[in-house]
C-alpha cells in the first residue's frame, strides 16, 4: 500500500517504553495501538517497542530507526540516543512537567505537547536559544476499540456522571448540582481522599471512592444520560498553567455516544466540537445556574440530547482517535 502521509521510502520508529515514568499508561497503550494499526496498513512504515532498560543494547542500532519516540519528557532517557545520532520525538502528554520538557528540548528533534499555549512558549525558547528542535501541538486521542458504546445494567446507570480527581473546579461543579439532588441521580467517581472534598455528600446518589479501571469507566459513561467533563484548574509542575489543552476524556466520552457537557474555560474545544450541536458547553465560573439549567433541559429533551450525542460521536470518530493523532505527527515529522 502506498503511504498517504509519509514522504520517505521507509520510515522506522522505535517506541521507547519508559515503564510509566512521567507518562500515562492509557496514553502509551493508545499510541502503541495506533502505531501497530499504521504498520499493518502501510508498507512504508515500521516500528518496534524497546524498554528503556534496553536502550543501550543492539536492538535499536540493528533496527536503524529514523526516530526514537518517547511518551515522556524524560531528558535523561534521551541523551544516549542523541549521542548515537538518533532523532528523538518526545511527547509531554500531560502538560504538567514544563521544566522537564524544557530541559529535554536540546535532546529532541521534535517536542510534542498536549497544551497549545506551552507549544507557543517552547517555540520561543527554541528560537531564542537557537535550538534545532521543532515543536508540535498534539491533543490526546482515544482508542475506539476501548471507548465505544455498550448496553449496561442498572448498576451503571445515572442521569449525570462525573469522573476524576476533585480539584477545585470539578468539586465546584459537583456542589453546583446539589440543589438538584431530588431531581437527578448524580454519580461521582473519584479516588483516594478526594471524595472528602465534597461538602454535600447527600447530593451524590452514587459516590465511588476509588478510580475505576478504563473498562469499568466505559460502562459508567455508557450508563449516563449526560457525562460532565471539567477542565483542570491546577497544574503541578507547570508554572505556566495548562491554559489551552482539551482534556482527552472529552474524546473518550463522545466516543461512547453520550452527550458530553464541558465547562467553557478553554476556547480550544471549539477546534474539535461545535457547541449545542456536538457537545454542550456551560459556564463553571458563575453560581451554577447555567449548569443546572442545561442539565435539566437536556434531561427532559431526550431526542435533542441523543442527537448531540450522535453528532459528537461522528465528529470524534472521524478526527480524534490516536490513529489520527499519530498520522498527523508522522506527516509533520517528514516536513
Amino acid at each position: 500500500m502506498e503511504s498517504k502521509y509519509l514522504k520517505r521510502q521507509k520510515t522506522k520508529i522505535v517506541l521507547l517504553n519508559t515503564n510509566g515514568v512521567y507518562s500515562h499508561k492509557l496514553t502509551y497503550d493508545g499510541i502503541k495501538e495506533a502505531l501497530e494499526q499504521i504498520k499493518s496498513e502501510d508498507a512504508n512504515f515500521d516500528f518496534i517497542e524497546v524498554n528503556i532498560c534496553e536502550q543501550d543494547g543492539p536492538k535499536i542500532d540493528n533496527f536503524k530507526p529514523d526516530f526514537i519516540f518517547v511518551v515522556s519528557p524524560l531528558a535523561a532517557g534521551m541523551r544516549v540516543h542523541v549521542k548515537r545520532n538518533k532523532n528523538v520525538i518526545c511527547y509531554d502528554s500531560e502538560g504538567l512537567y514544563e521544566k522537564l520538557a524544557i530541559d529535554s528540548l536540546p535532546y529532541c528533534h521534535i517536542m510534542v505537547t498536549v497544551d497549545k499555549f506551552s507549544a507557543e512558549h517552547y517555540k520561543q525558547i527554541v528560537t531564542n536559544r537557537r535550538m534545532n528542535c521543532k515543536i508540535y501541538h498534539m491533543p490526546l486521542g482515544f482508542s475506539p476499540d476501548l471507548f465505544k458504546f455498550q448496553n449496561v445494567g442498572d448498576e451503571y446507570k445515572s442521569d449525570v456522571c462525573i469522573i476524576g480527581v476533585l480539584f477545585d473546579r470539578r468539586r465546584k461543579v459537583v456542589e453546583d448540582l446539589y440543589p438538584l439532588k431530588d431531581k437527578i441521580k448524580l454519580r461521582v467517581i473519584t479516588g483516594k481522599d478526594w471524595w472528602n472534598r465534597i461538602l454535600h455528600k447527600d447530593g451524590v446518589h452514587f459516590l465511588h471512592k476509588d478510580i475505576v479501571d478504563p473498562e469499568e469507566m466505559v460502562k459508567y459513561y455508557c450508563g449516563a444520560k449526560i457525562v460532565l467533563c471539567v477542565n483542570r484548574d491546577y497544574s503541578p509542575g507547570n508554572p505556566l498553567g495548562i491554559n489551552s489543552s482539551t482534556p482527552g476524556r472529552v474524546f473518550q466520552e463522545a466516543a461512547c455516544r453520550r452527550m458530553v457537557m464541558l465547562d467553557n474555560s478553554r476556547p480550544e474545544i471549539n477546534d474539535y466540537f461545535t457547541d449545542k450541536k456536538e457537545i454542550v458547553l456551560f459556564n463553571a465560573s458563575d453560581n451554577g445556574d447555567d449548569l443546572r439549567q442545561k442539565v435539566m433541559y437536556y434531561l427532559s429533551h431526550d431526542e435533542e440530547r441523543e442527537a448531540i450525542a450522535h453528532n459528537g460521536y461522528v465528529r470524534t470518530m472521524s478526527e480524534n482517535t490516536w490513529k489520527h493523532r499519530i498520522q498527523g505527527l508522522l506527516k509533520f515529522s517528514n516536513e
